[in-house]
């Protein structure tokens, strides 16, 4: 029985020369047992074999590891493990990653950073009308004038409608 075919079932070609591999897909690996050490090194594209079809596959780390097969599923006792990215699926990947901006300070009120934020505030009655008697604006302080002598808007804020009346 060939036990490469059922622990290295995957055909890998290294510089045009085919050996027997196990793909990780979860961890990005790539086992290849060999006697022979492959040329290959970071940057190097490869190619798994699947079905009909190549998927290159970009080396990103490579560790040689002598003895490393202890021989199980393999008369080859070297082992060759590769980080690989998926280069021919890559292109069909959505990219989702975001931007990052660094901001050395930010000092205020009311900040917001990044994209598809919502800001909320909230602010007290009684803090927009001290804020509008403060500031000045005649258009502003009659705007609310009227709506604190409103029948609805008075029943609503109770006995504190005269109050802040008073502020203006």
């Amino acid at each position: 029985m060939d036990f490469d075919k059922l622990a290295y079932p995957e055909i890998i070609y290294i510089d045009g020369s085919e050996h027997k591999g196990f793909r990780d897909m979860s961890k990005g690996e790539v086992r290849i047992p060999y006697s022979d050490e492959p040329d290959v090194g970071i940057g190097d594209i490869i190619a798994q074999k699947s079905g009909k079809r190549e998927i290159n596959l970009k080396v990103v780390d490579v560790s040689f590891l002598h003895g490393g097969t202890l021989n199980v599923g393999t008369k080859h006792p070297n082992l060759l493990t590769l980080k690989v990215e998926n280069t021919t699926a890559q292109a069909h990947i959505s990219n989702k990653k975001s931007s990052t901006i660094n901001i050395g300070s930010i000092s205020g009120e009311q900040i917001q950073v990044g994209n598809h934020n919502s800001q909320i505030t909230n602010i007290s009655f009684q803090q927009l009308v001290e804020h509008i008697a403060k500031s000045g604006d005649d258009e502003a302080k009659a705007t609310l004038k009227t709506l604190l002598q409103n029948s609805s808007v008075a029943s609503l804020i109770g006995a504190g409608a005269s109050a802040l009346f008073g502020l203006l």
